[in-house]
């Protein structure tokens, strides 16, 4: 079987990168220090490195003199030259795109990603992916369901493409990997319509031996399966007369040739699905009995999404997919329980959680941690980040050999994320204010809050300036209110918008609180020895308490 024959084929390929990074995981600081000597020599000459003499560096000692931490915004500057068409401004190997993600500000980020990039990331992707196959060798019974962005959705003002990372991937894989482990065609995922996106794949998906969810975030996962159920009828027939109908619109001809190959008509499938829906069987683990795994997000706020799974999946193992983001890869995956800090992809730095902000604060090397304890993680990468603060505390869980083994918990900071928007209180506040100015209103008081259920949103507790009165002005007020923080947020915040549009998030909700609510809450506060200069409410996911307090002055 030519499917079985890869999986081996890649074992037997991936064989020497196992023995190298678990060679490297003996020695960590050494492997870490001739990692990052090799960037620094190989970016001296560039804008960024001539500023900060890389070209005198001999050590990590002398790299962290001459390079401060820094955040996105400190490093805006040099990325924007890079935007521009700007050369050799971070890396001597200029970017061939940018991953577009979410800012701390109303301007995205984008994140230069160079070829080198891109060969350690799928060299950390092919570690992980022989030792998933080793732990679970019944994925060779089947294909991959993934899910991935388009790798372009414009072009900067210097015309490099940006996008995202997960479809520059995607399109870089050998033509046998896509044509018979990750089978489901690129043109399926630049659908620009989501609900006919989602049908066109779940349309492809039904007619193909799955063994594994292999996808980011497991809101993806509970939407395709809300959608399969949502459009179960339409599907089987489709399936039975070898057609396609999404909800929205006829799909265009190059996604149709694209998927040709999926629609021959299959009575005999469609017969098979008739019957799980008819006698109240519609489970993934029934649709699919050669499903084997669901890898995804296990941790910190993505875990809520898995209260569904069993449901769906009955007891197919769910394993967490390693740590990672555009800006780097942080984990490969060793076994069960064993993320290990992909030492071989980038140069990383720790500071402890309690001690990040501090002058002093202590800057640590892999081979320091502790197991157990929480750190802010730093990359240092080939796509020009250097010592960058990408707010995320890991958590050491264990050692592989002598190198830590990482545990994504949460971002630093006030920040939010069912699904990677990463809303920020600035971008909150912002969104408020505009959105006051829309509708022509004042607030005294408001707070955001992160709802999960019925479907994950978010919800705005506000206080007007002026009260109203009978139940249908304040329906019309909270409608109002709900609408606009949804449609600035959207604008500030293009994660929050793409979550939005794909219905992974739901509409911004509001409740009206009584008036005289805030000024009650600071009597409170005052009248238990707080200090008034010290009253300082949260606009975004504020405390326990506050919330407590709170929910007795909701009117509506």
């Amino acid at each position: 079987m030519i499917r079985r024959a890869l999986y081996r084929g890649f074992s037997a390929i991936a064989g020497p990168k196992i023995k190298a990074i678990v060679a490297a995981s003996k020695a960590p600081r050494e492997s870490q220090a001739q990692r990052l000597m090799a960037m620094v020599e190989r970016d001296a000459n560039t804008a960024f490195g001539r500023e900060h003499g890389f070209g005198l560096i001999r050590s990590v000692e002398d790299f962290q003199r001459a390079v401060p931490i820094r955040e996105y915004e400190q490093i805006r500057p040099y990325i924007e030259r890079a935007t521009h068409g700007e050369k050799n401004v971070l890396t001597a190997q200029n970017p061939l795109m940018f991953a577009t993600t979410s800012g701390t500000t109303a301007k995205p980020k984008y994140i230069p990603i160079t070829a080198q990039y891109m060969e350690e990331f799928r060299q950390a992707s092919v570690v992980s992916g022989f030792h998933l196959y080793q732990t679970y060798p019944q994925l060779d019974r089947g294909v991959a369901l993934s899910v991935v962005s388009p790798a372009q959705e414009g072009l900067t003002e210097g015309g490099i493409p940006y996008g995202a990372i997960s479809g520059q991937l995607f399109q870089h894989e050998p033509f046998l990997v896509k044509r018979f482990i990750s089978p489901i065609p690129y043109e399926v995922f630049l659908i620009a319509d989501y609900e006919n996106r989602y049908y066109t794949l779940l349309r492809l998906a039904l007619v193909l031996p799955l063994s594994f969810f292999y996808t980011l975030n497991p809101s993806t996962i509970n939407l395709l399966m809300r959608r399969l159920r949502q459009h179960a009828p339409q599907l089987i027939a489709d399936i039975r007369k070898g057609s396609i109908t999404p909800p929205s619109n006829a799909l265009d001809d190059k996604t149709l040739k694209a998927i040709k190959r999926f629609m021959q008509a299959d009575p005999e499938r469609a017969d098979a699905l008739q019957y799980l829906l008819d006698s109240d069987q519609w489970r993934a683990f029934r649709i699919w009995p050669t499903l084997s795994l669901v890898s995804c997000w296990t941790k910190a706020a993505a875990a809520y999404y898995l209260t569904d799974f069993p449901q769906e999946f009955g007891d197919i193992p769910v394993c967490d997919i390693t740590y990672g983001a555009s800006e780097g890869r942080g984990t490969v995956f060793m076994g069960p329980g064993q993320q290990m800090l992909a030492l071989q992809s980038h140069f990383f730095e720790f500071v402890p959680e309690s001690e990040m902000g501090k002058p002093d604060a202590p800057v640590l090397l892999a081979d320091q941690l502790q197991v157990g304890q929480n750190y802010f993680i730093l990359f240092t990468t080939s796509s020009g980040l250097y010592r960058y603060n990408i707010n995320d505390v890991v958590r050491v869980t264990g050692m592989y050999n002598r190198t830590p083994c990482l545990e994504f918990q949460y971002k630093g900071g006030n920040i939010s994320s069912f699904t990677g928007e990463k809303i920020t209180e600035l971008q909150v506040t912002t969104a408020v204010l505009q959105a006051e100015r829309d509708i022509n209103t004042r607030l005294r008081f408001f707070t955001v809050i992160p709802e999960f259920r019925p479907e994950p949103h978010y919800e705005i507790w506000a206080e007007p300036e002026h009260a109203h009165a009978d139940t249908a002005t304040l329906e019309d007020f909270a409608e109002s209110l709900s609408r606009a923080v949804d449609r600035r947020l959207s604008e500030i915040n293009v994660e929050y918008a793409t979550k939005r549009e794909s219905a992974r998030l739901s509409d911004v909700t509001a409740r009206v609180l009584e008036s005289g609510g805030y000024e009650a809450f600071r009597r409170h506060l005052t009248a238990s020895g707080v200090a008034d200069a010290q009253i300082k409410v949260s606009h975004l996911n504020p405390k326990e308490g506050v919330k407590q307090f709170f929910a007795d002055k909701i009117k509506s």
